[in-house]
């Protein structure tokens, strides 16, 4: 089984996605409800080794944060991109559910493609037909939308995704979900 560890975003923030992707009109969008945070790719793995996982990432604790999407930008090469993405501020708690994860995945026995980190969810993905027409709509996409900045959302889990991969698109099975401790849903001590 495919499988990999996100933060599935909340629909206020996919319904906002989603319209970009309206607005951008080129390449092949990524299903609103699959748009998503990777944390970590297993990949191809058995049921043991996704058992393994599982149990790993159950012993996570760590808090809640905010992220904010911010900026729109294209990995790849200019003449040729792969993908259009919305970033992220950087975020400390990010980070360091990151490294959680990583860890994670290690003491599972797994062992994780070596790339650096960069915070992003991919809008829509672009293939071997870039052409001329793809070109000018999305040079003028990112000089409308490029300096995107939307409002934080908080993130009090993530989950284990199983990937379905098809012809028309994948469809994500969440396998297991991980509570983060959320600041702002703790009681509050103060004084009388």
């Amino acid at each position: 089984m495919r499988v990999f560890v996100a933060i599935m975003l909340p629909e206020e923030v996919t319904a906002r996605l989603g319209a970009l992707q309206d607005e951008l009109g080129c390449g092949r969008p990524v299903a609103e409800e699959n748009l998503h945070l990777t944390l970590a790719f297993a990949g191809e793995i058995d049921g043991r080794e996704a058992a393994e996982l599982d149990a790993a990432l159950e012993t996570i604790r760590l808090p809640g944060f905010r992220l904010a999407p911010a900026g729109i930008s294209v990995f790849g090469p200019a003449e040729r991109p792969e993908a259009v993405v919305v970033g992220l501020r950087p975020e400390p708690g990010l980070d360091a559910l990151v490294r959680a994860v990583a860890g994670a995945a290690r003491a599972a026995g797994l062992v994780l493609p070596r790339r650096r980190f960069r915070a992003h969810v991919t809008l829509s993905r672009f293939g071997r037909d870039f052409g001329a027409l793809d070109a000018g709509r999305l040079g003028r996409f990112l000089q409308a939308r490029g300096d995107l900045a939307l409002n934080p959302f908080e993130v009090t889990g993530f989950s284990m995704i199983r990937s379905h991969l098809r012809a028309e698109g994948p469809i994500y099975e969440e396998l297991a979900a991980y509570p983060l401790d959320f600041p702002g849903a703790l009681p509050q001590r103060g004084g009388a």
